[in-house]
């Protein structure tokens, strides 16, 4: 139940509910004329081609041959279809596992589809996910993206109010994921939810914009308590509380990309230097050059070891929206100034290969990547995609092609001596954390997590060869159990 006032005023902006009996249709909308299509519910329309970052509601999807369809001419239809085919074929390989596994789908537990609900419901029919995935697990998705637009309706008000406010006082911020990614390439901003607001801000407004926050309500807190022992610390979150209400608005303030084990090399005032303008909510603000939206995407995305689906998705709209003018090259030598160009070849891969994202050849042959990181990823990790993309008990499969996807032979080697000796706040993070120990105490965990480490890839190994000996018995049982039927 909902007991916040405010928002349930809100809720009366709902001018175009989404409909779950719709089904997908790239059919011209008869309320709105030729140029503007219905996807589920949602108006799609036409209104930027050319500039990827101009209040968009849709970018004009590729032709056949790769060139941009004009505005006049735009049929959605091929891109949705497209979409469509490839969630449901993901969908089939979730229900597919579950079933050999004799297990139900817990989507509480299924981070890769969790947040792609929204998607899913603008792509599918009620009755339509019913045939995929049975009435209960179809009951708890539409359960869950009610949720999600209700708690998005709310967050919008919320991000509008922010945003005025810290333009009034001169402090910029640069926005990055959900909010930026809903309002500027996704074809209806109710496609992409979030759960809080992500904005890079200069190091000298910290303190002006935490007096801000401060005055507003907010009360700054420690996401982690390693974040403590932190020299290099680039982010500082904030919440927003209300007693007659279960909704809550949290914000994380950036200073730089925050250091991780990929060792990625970001240049923050560069990427100050080449922000886009872009309005969100009818308030001016700013977000990430493509080239460098798409790095950071990428970064991001495996950084959290691939596990949500709808990062992947981000990049596919992304991709489909700025394509057409992006500098190929530039975004190449970005990538491998960076440190990022395997894994960029990679998520490029999957866009292409999954979803039909048209990238040309020749990014592929410069990206190459080295020859170990291939046979570990292609080959151990993730010979099969759309497993390892999916199932959650792919995760440990996931987490090896995170380690290992680098730029070079020798980058091997130090990703194996950060799995053993990792930083110190990463230490903490996985071992502090959620203990009653002191955060300064961190390094007695340099004596366990080695061991720790190689006690769990033994044992990853040993399963492995388990599974192909009880898969290869399987083999042989069914070959002789044909024979004998012949």
């Amino acid at each position: 139940m909902l007991h916040d006032s405010a928002f349930l005023a809100d809720l009366q902006i709902i001018s175009n509910p989404v409909d779950s009996s719709l089904k997908c249709s790239g059919e011209a909308c008869p309320r709105h004329g030729p140029n503007i299509h219905t996807l589920n519910g949602f108006d799609i329309t036409p209104e930027s081609v050319t500039k990827p970052f101009v209040r968009a509601r849709f970018i004009a999807p590729l032709g056949r041959n790769g060139e941009l369809m004009q505005t006049g001419e735009i049929n959605v239809v091929p891109m949705v279809q497209n979409d469509r085919t490839v969630l449901e074929h993901l969908l089939k390989v979730l229900v597919a596992d579950a079933l050999a596994l004799g297990k139900s789908i817990n989507l509480d537990s299924n981070e890769a589809l969790l947040r792609l609900i929204p998607v899913l419901c603008a792509y599918f029919s009620r009755e339509e996910l019913i045939d995929l995935l049975g009435k209960k697990v179809t009951a708890r998705i539409l359960e869950l993206h009610q949720l999600e637009v209700v708690q998005n309706i709310f967050l919008e008000g919320r991000l509008q109010h922010l945003l005025h406010v810290f333009n009034a006082a001169h402090i910029p911020l640069m926005l990055f994921k959900g909010p930026a990614l809903a309002h500027t390439v996704y074809p209806n901003a109710a496609m992409r939810t979030y759960h809080d607001f992500d904005a890079f801000i200069h190091p000298a407004d910290m303190a002006r914009a935490n007096q801000l926050l401060t005055q507003m309500g907010y009360v700054f807190y420690e996401e982690y308590r390693s974040n403590t022992i932190d020299r290099h610390r680039t982010g500082y979150n904030y919440t927003l509380e209300q007693q007659d209400s279960w909704l809550k608005v949290e914000i994380e303030l950036h200073t730089a990309p925050h250091p991780s084990e990929i060792g990625a090399l970001f240049d923050i005032e560069a990427m100050w230097a080449k922000a886009q303008p872009i309005t969100v909510l009818d308030q001016p603000a700013l977000t990430m050059h493509p080239i460098d939206y798409l790095l950071y995407l990428c970064w991001h995305y495996r950084f959290h070891s691939f596990t949500r689906l709808l990062w992947l998705y981000d990049l596919v709209v992304m991709l489909r929206s700025v394509g057409p003018e992006l500098d190929w090259m530039a975004l190449i030598q970005a990538a491998r100034q960076q440190q990022l160009a395997t894994t960029l070849y990679y998520c490029l891969s999957w866009c292409r290969d999954l979803f039909g994202v048209d990238i040309p050849r020749e990014v592929f042959v410069r990206l190459h990547p080295p020859l170990i990181s291939r046979l570990i990823v292609e080959h151990i990790a993730m010979p099969d995609i759309a497993e390892a993309l999916v199932l959650s008990r792919m995760q440990t499969h996931r987490i090896i092609a995170h380690r290992t996807m680098v730029d070079s032979p020798a980058g091997i080697f130090k990703v194996g001596l950060q799995t053993l000796f990792p930083p110190p706040t990463a230490l903490a993070r996985r071992y502090i954390d959620h203990s009653r120990l002191p955060v300064q105490l961190y390094f007695l965990f340099y004596v366990v997590h080695p061991w720790l480490t190689l006690a769990k890839g033994c044992r990853y190994l040993l399963g492995n060869r388990r599974k192909g000996r009880r898969s290869k018995k399987q083999v042989s049982y069914h070959r002789a159990h044909q024979i004998r039927e012949k």
